[in-house]
């Protein structure tokens, strides 16, 4: 579905991602792990239109959609869930979530996609006439998802969908994801929290100074050892 192959890219004069290659099957959930300032988010925004590509193809559904506008690849059913959430502060979170209707690659029936997202985050149910910069952290991050979702995209872009969360609140999260890719959407998640990420990936690849270190085609228990000893810096013992 996604193949990125050679990729350079980066802000102004510095270069963040060295000749960067991976793939994303269709109805994956494939994890890029890495620590702060690898070049994880960069990747995802050059994926998404963000950032221009200056060497390299990014291909989606056999189509090369290096440096084409992000409302482009919304079009073509590629959603961003970015880092920070981003989501409208002073509207109501059902005018969050009516936009990326309106903006969707085809028509679609607002009422059984709204039922669709509120059944993946009931918490957000009560909430619909609510500011969505009064929510909570985890409640934005859970509208955040849910704004790209209703739009019915075959690929979603998740950005540090924990950042920031209580513990519990970073199961439900991750739960959710595993609920969407149960269904058929196609995930590319970027994290810091292994453990968390480790529990619902299928592949993983692990970033450091812009460029892919290592990659497992299949996480078993020695394997994921070896992830997180090795490569995450984590203790084991």
């Amino acid at each position: 579905m996604l193949e990125i192959k050679n990729l350079v890219s980066g802000y102004g004069d510095i270069v963040v991602l060295h000749q960067l290659s991976l793939h994303v099957n269709q109805g994956e959930i494939v994890g890029i792990l890495g620590a702060n300032g690898v070049g994880k988010t960069t990747l995802l925004k050059t994926i998404s239109g963000l950032l221009k590509t200056r060497e390299g193809t990014i291909t989606y559904s056999e189509r090369e959609i290096q440096n084409i506008s992000p409302y482009k690849e919304l079009g073509l059913g590629i959603a961003h869930v970015p880092q920070g959430r981003h989501i409208f502060s002073k509207m109501t979170v059902l005018e969050n979530l009516q936009i990326s209707l309106d903006n969707a690659r085809k028509k679609l029936n607002e009422k059984q996609r709204l039922e669709y997202v509120l059944s993946l985050f009931p918490e957000l149910k009560d909430r619909l006439n609510q500011a969505g910069g009064t929510l909570s952290g985890g409640e934005q991050q859970m509208l955040a998802i849910s704004r790209a979702l209703i739009a019915d995209p075959t690929l979603i872009l998740l950005d540090e969908p924990s950042m920031g969360l209580a513990p519990i609140v970073v199961q439900n999260v991750f739960q959710a994801i595993k609920r969407i890719s149960d269904s058929g959407t196609t995930i590319l998640l970027v994290e810091q929290n292994a453990v968390a990420a480790l529990d619902i990936v299928k592949r993983l690849y692990v970033m450091d100074m812009g460029r892919i270190v290592y990659e497992s085609q299949q996480i078993d228990e020695k394997e994921l050892e070896k992830i997180k000893e090795v490569y995450l810096g984590m203790d084991v013992s």
